[in-house]
């Protein structure tokens, strides 16, 4: 039997550790935009920062990458309701050649520590706290080769919960002005409406007085007697009247005129 060699045995060592090893982990961190005592707001938004370390002497790769490796990639699969805002922030990457005799492919590589950030919208009616979770898997790659690597996150926040106003507390006084300033409105509302009112009565009895003046203004002008160059009474109703009372026949002109 053939005796293996001790640098064999650590080479063959060496190589199953580094199968074994994370090469890259990741950690959440969920912050609220807008904090209030620390905590995320309903109807505010949160950021959550997963923040990665690779290996020393080891990369991953860019969403962007356009060689073949393949980028990291995150699924979430828990957010309590937050829904995502615009796209995920992806830090600067450095440009890798992997074969040095061919300069044209590039690799955009992602190494040491860096952060993928995500902005969230929180629900309105979010109370306690959220939660995050979710994974990710990454191609883990040196100068000798690619192995691919996954791993879990998960990150909560509280979220703020406005106190109440009640009677006798202390937000009483401010209650009282709010109420105050509701009643005034309502005040000056009636006001208004009642000025609104006046103005509609003053409107009716203005067209009233305009119809009873024109009325009045052809009660006296009346049926006129007047002639034409004719003989003919301009008025057909002074005209009729005035055959009634002769007792005579009426002649009318054809021509519009009596």
């Amino acid at each position: 039997m053939k005796q293996i060699s001790l640098g064999l045995v650590l080479l063959l060592l060496a190589s199953t550790l580094g199968a074994q090893a994370e090469l890259i982990r990741a950690k959440a961190v969920l912050e609220p935009v807008d904090p209030k005592e620390g905590k995320a707001v309903p109807g505010g938004e949160v950021k959550l920062r997963l923040q990665f370390e690779v290996d020393k002497g080891f990369h991953a790769y860019h969403k962007d990458n356009p060689g073949y490796s393949k980028p990291i990639s995150v699924k979430f699969s828990e957010l309590s309701g937050l829904t995502e805002v615009g796209e995920a922030q992806w830090p600067k990457y450095h440009e890798g050649h992997p074969d040095p005799k061919d300069l044209s492919w590039v690799e955009y590589e992602l190494s040491g520590t860096f952060e993928i950030v995500y902005n969230f919208k929180v629900p309105l009616a979010s109370k306690g706290a959220l939660k995050v979770s979710g994974s990710y898997e990454a191609q883990v790659c040196d100068e000798k080769g690619c192995t691919d690597r996954s791993g879990e996150f998960s990150a909560s926040l509280d979220v703020f919960d406005a106190p109440r106003a009640t009677p006798g507390g202390g937000d009483s006084e401010a209650l009282k002005r709010l109420e105050d300033k509701v009643e005034a409105l309502a005040q000056e509302l009636g006001s208004h409406k009642k000025d609104l009112e006046a103005i509609r009565k003053a409107n009716e009895e203005l067209n009233k007085a305009l119809k009873d003046f024109i009325k009045s203004q052809q009660e006296k002008a009346g049926p006129s007697g007047e002639k034409d160059d004719h003989g003919f009474y301009v008025s057909y109703d002074f005209a009729i009247a005035e055959a009634r009372k002769q007792g005579k026949l009426l002649l009318i002109d054809f021509n519009g005129e009596y």
